[in-house]
């Protein structure tokens, strides 16, 4: 018997490389799978993989840009398996320009697919989960909302979704329904992928490239299984990673650094003590080495 057993699942974005494997991995463990990718025959294809391996699982490609379009393909999951257990929000689509480049329809691409799909997905199926009262929903989010050159929009669609899940998750608690965030780093090259992850914490290195070797898909699909079996069902409102050999969780977030005046802080304050107080611990924007470069000026 599998951990999901009489459970069903819609995965958004199912055909990709995230998405067919998670939903492989919830098949594998009983789930009846709805696999929604506009790429009918990517979808197809994990579908055929899921049936052929005794599973249950069938296609939806609507497009979930749409808000009536997340609708309808909650309604085919809720025709074909009656309830919708878990929500896997997978559906991606990225245009690449740093900000003085980008297009509007190249920020209208994005955001609708990232964050508007998962608004309207997650809107439809938590209906239906609040009429069951249960649920698990599981929103993909990315390292990129850390900050990544040329890809603002995407950074900023999964900045919101972050924004959103902790929102989510307060709003359906009371409903038995829970809302976390997964934060993956994956490739499909199974040669080139490595199974530790590395953390970039090295403070004599000026820079480090993000596109370094990253574990497989795979190495993240048990955290989403997890996330929709029952004995999950205390967690919510979290932020997680899992890729190969690293399992963390990441802060919600918070201030931190403090500096305190009595009687405010002027703008002569702010000029005299910024440094020296909350300056001090300046981070860096992305997703490799932390060390604060500007501290003498942001220089062309």
């Amino acid at each position: 018997m599998g951990t999901l057993d009489g459970k069903a699942a819609i995965v958004t974005g199912g055909g990709g490389l995230l998405g067919a494997e998670f939903s492989r991995a919830l098949a594998r463990e009983g789930a009846r799978v709805l696999v929604n990718d506009v790429d009918a025959e990517r979808a197809e294809a994990v579908v055929q993989k899921i049936q052929a391996s005794g599973g249950e699982a069938v296609v939806d490609v609507r497009s979930v840009d749409s808000w009536d379009g997340a609708g309808e393909m909650v309604a085919h999951g809720l025709d074909v398996f009656g309830r919708v257990d878990t929500l896997v929000t997978c559906a991606h689509q990225t245009r690449f320009g740093a900000i003085w480049k980008l297009r509007e329809k190249d920020y209208d691409a994005t955001l609708d697919v990232h964050l508007k799909g998962h608004f309207a997905c997650v809107h439809h199926a938590s209906r239906a989960m609040v009429e069951q009262g249960s649920g698990s929903i599981v929103t993909v989010c990315s390292r990129a909302l850390n900050g990544l050159p040329g890809v603002s929009t995407y950074a900023a669609a999964k900045g919101g979704i972050l924004s959103a899940t902790f929102s989510w998750a307060l709003e359906l608690a009371d409903h038995g329904i829970r809302v976390n965030a997964i934060n993956p780093a994956a490739q499909g090259d199974e040669e080139t992928a490595t199974r530790h992850m590395r953390w970039h914490w090295d403070f004599s290195i000026d820079k480090v490239g993000w596109t370094e070797p990253v574990p497989t898909a795979a190495s993240v699909a048990p955290l989403v299984v997890y996330l929709a079996c029952d004995d999950a069902d205390w967690i919510t409102g979290q932020v997680l990673f899992l890729s190969g050999d690293t399992l963390a969780l990441l802060r919600h977030p918070r201030e931190e650094r403090f500096g305190f005046k009595p009687d405010g802080w002027s703008l002569e304050d702010l000029q005299r003590y910024f440094k020296d107080t909350v300056g001090a611990s300046l981070e860096m924007p992305g997703m490799d080495v932390p060390r604060y470069p500007w501290y003498d000026g942001v220089k062309g």
